[in-house]
């Protein structure tokens, strides 16, 4: 029987037990009075019934039901369920406190949008959890001198209230339980990418098939083109990104002089810890040029030869700075300019390209295009990419930046790339990329019903670190998550509209679904701190590729052939332990043997040359030989007891492994060389500290 038929009959159950129990309930009659047991020469008190509530035993069996519901539903995240349960057994459980405006309180939140998910019910049970525990305690009725039956329930309303809870509860826990196994395949995937991103770029696998052995590498790749923007000021949080979910690398730091084509670059080539990272990464670099100074772009667009100018300074800087392209991003660009903008690009485009043939131009569109200012098919030719711009605020009315669909439907993403779409026939979806903030939308909220008011943008980390206790809501049609700002009476003074990896799942699951160019980051280091936005970009775009690199032929394989691989490995091993593959050598065995052999024969010689000394002194004609074998025999244990331990298969944490987190990039000549020094040391101690303290006293 399938779980929902088994919900079903329950509910009947239930429904049942309920229609018939308050008859049974109203049919007992209560003694009118209740004695105790008669004890000897003692007169029992008579003691009366206390009157119950006129709706407790309705109360009682409709959070009975609900319960049951929640309680006895398997949820993959247990944890999380017991939460949800123990906070609704708070509200709902005491019969003297709920009531049923309470249930149609419930079902009035969960009509709306926002609370129709599993961590948005969460919050607003919190809140009224919190709202209970703060409310007085309602005084306890005072007992009835006569008992009175409990009347029968007329539970018509409440049942109804109960019911419609009930259905809008269970789907939402139901999305949480189908959400568990795409958590867990998440987590294997984001293991397998880490692994590979803590390979060594050498490494070679092998795949063994019949007599030939196929040399492959794994690397990672991105599904889309994947854009950060990297602002300079952010130069410090670069060493935490992952540089395996980008592309390229966007950087702001470039200003232009319209009237003269001069560019005025904010950073030093030397000091770009950022881009220095993302060419090792292999992604590529795009200078950025933006400008929201409305005369300074006419003055640019109106002159050709200036223009002209500006591509040479460009790909200079382009060249040292190893780039491959240009992003412009003007955001004051006037009806008039349309043509004028277009011939710039397409000149700007042509220009570079007689530098080098591969560099790359893209500019960035509004996301709402009112003055049509944008001609795309006459710059289709020219540009790589169009960046479609949603990190600036264009509404009046509180909501997100970026909204998958909803709301004004203009302004959304599907609205937008739908228009793009049908107005641009010509051009393909995979020339448009998102450009999606990294941070979020402040607004404030009049308590006299006045319009919105767009106070500024926040960072995701600011967010995370300012109001992570705060009650989190999701709007299930825009696909963005809310936070409300609430004054000390209760009251919403504001809203935050942001995305974080819940809401950016779907958006991420449109640009792969609908064949867009990618997604453009603005900006990186908005989220230092909190690595879950990389975890869902990483999941969202990351692949593992397999590169074939040759087949090579079984040859069967000789003992030379066995030395001369175990020696390249150990040449390896001084230089970079971490490239080479626990299966690539024997030499843990060996030395392993050769230790144990080193190591008695070092006490016995050690035995031999101190009874020798002791026996006979300086005399001792085999003094000499003895200590020099026994230098030698220690100095040969050292070494091969080093190697033994280094190369031992069994301890990962202290040498080679075959996963790169426990892999230790020690090279062998440094526990060598410290090895040495300590022996050296020990030595030189031995010989002038103990030795002497081992000879016999001479007897004058």
């Amino acid at each position: 029987m399938s779980p929902l038929k088994m919900l079903v009959g329950c509910l009947c159950m239930i429904v049942l037990l309920h229609l018939c129990i308050p008859d049974t309930y109203g049919q007992l009659k209560m003694p009118d009075k209740i004695s105790a047991p008669k004890m000897p020469k003692v007169s029992a008190p008579k003691v009366s019934a206390p009157k119950l509530p006129a709706d407790t035993a309705v109360k009682a069996k409709l959070i009975q039901r609900i319960l049951s519901v929640f309680q006895f539903r398997k949820n993959a995240r247990a944890k999380e369920q017991e939460r949800v349960v123990a906070i609704i057994n708070q509200i709902l459980s005491d019969s003297l406190v709920v009531t049923s405006r309470d249930i149609q309180a419930l079902n009035e939140q969960l009509s709306k949008a926002e609370n129709q998910h599993f961590d948005s019910l969460k919050s607003m049970l919190e809140a009224l959890a919190a709202e209970q525990q703060a409310a007085p305690p309602e005084k306890e009725p005072e007992p009835a001198k006569e008992p009175e039956p409990a009347p029968a329930p007329a539970p018509t309303q409440q049942e109804s209230d109960l019911d419609a809870l009930v259905n809008k509860m269970v789907p939402i826990l139901q999305q949480n339980e189908d959400m568990a196994p795409a958590e867990k395949a998440k987590a294997e995937k984001l293991k397998q990418i880490r692994e590979v991103y803590g390979r060594s770029s050498n490494r070679v696998d092998t795949l063994r098939e019949d007599s030939v052995d196929i040399l492959y590498t794994l690397k990672l790749t991105q599904k889309v083109n994947i854009t950060g923007i990297q602002p300079l000021t952010m130069d410090a949080q670069s060493a935490r990104y992952n540089y395996s979910a980008l592309s390229s690398m966007g950087l702001l730091g470039c200003t232009i002089n319209g009237r003269t084509g001069r560019l005025y670059r904010s950073f030093n080539m030397d000091s770009l810890h950022a881009v220095q990272a993302a060419h090792k990464a292999g992604c590529n670099v795009q200078l950025i040029i933006s400008d929201n100074d409305s005369l300074n772009i006419s003055a640019l667009l109106q002159q050709p030869d200036v223009q002209l100018l500006l591509a040479d300074t460009l790909a200079s800087v382009l060249h040292e700075l190893q780039g491959n392209g240009v992003i412009i991003y003007f955001r004051q660009v006037k009806q008039e300019q349309r043509a004028a903008l277009s011939n710039f690009i397409n000149t700007l485009s042509g220009h570079l390209r007689t530098y080098q043939a591969n560099y790359s131009v893209n500019i960035v569109i509004p996301s709402f295009d009112r003055q049509q200012v944008y001609d795309l098919p006459a710059m289709n030719q020219a540009v790589s990419f169009f960046l479609v711009d949603f990190t600036q605020v264009n509404s009046k009315v509180a909501g997100p930046l970026t909204p998958l669909k909803g709301g004004s439907p203009a302004l959304s993403i599907s609205g937008t790339m739908s228009r793009y779409l049908y107005l641009s026939k010509d051009i393909p979806s995979s020339k448009y990329i998102l450009m999606m903030p990294n941070y979020g939308a402040v607004w404030s909220k009049s308590l006299s019903g006045g319009p919105d008011v767009f106070k500024g943008y926040i960072s995701y980390s600011d967010i995370m670190n300012k109001y992570a206790d705060d009650s989190l809501m999701y709007d299930e049609t825009e696909e963005s998550a809310l936070i409300e700002i609430k004054n000390s009476d209760g009251d919403v003074t504001g809203e935050i509209w942001f995305d974080d990896c819940t809401t950016l799942a779907p958006k991420y699951d449109y640009i792969l679904d609908n064949g867009l160019g990618g997604l453009a980051i603005w900006t990186l280091g908005a989220d230092d701190g909190y690595g879950d936005l990389w975890d869902e970009l990483t999941y969202k775009f990351v692949t593992i590729d397999t590169v074939y690199q040759k087949s090579v032929p079984i040859v069967p394989e000789t003992f030379w052939t066995r030395v001369m691989r175990e020696l390249t490995a150990y040449k390896e091993m001084f230089q970079n332990p971490c490239s080479v593959k626990a299966s690539d050598y024997e030499g843990d065995v060996y030395f392993k043997y050769a230790a144990w052999i080193f190591l008695i024969l070092v006490i016995l010689t050690a035995v031999l040359y101190i009874l020798g000394v002791r026996n006979y002194g300086d005399d001792w004609k085999w003094k000499k030989l003895a200590l020099i074998a026994l230098i030698v025999l220690t100095c040969l244990l050292v070494i091969t007891g080093a190697m033994a331990i280094f190369l031992n298969k069994q301890l990962p944490w202290l040498g080679i492994s075959d996963e790169p987190g426990k892999c230790h990039s020690i090279p062998l000549n440094t526990i060598l060389t410290i090895l040495g020094g300590g022996f050296i040391i020990g030595l030189v101690s031995t010989r002038f500290l103990i030795l002497p303290l081992l000879k016999r006293d001479e007897i004058p």
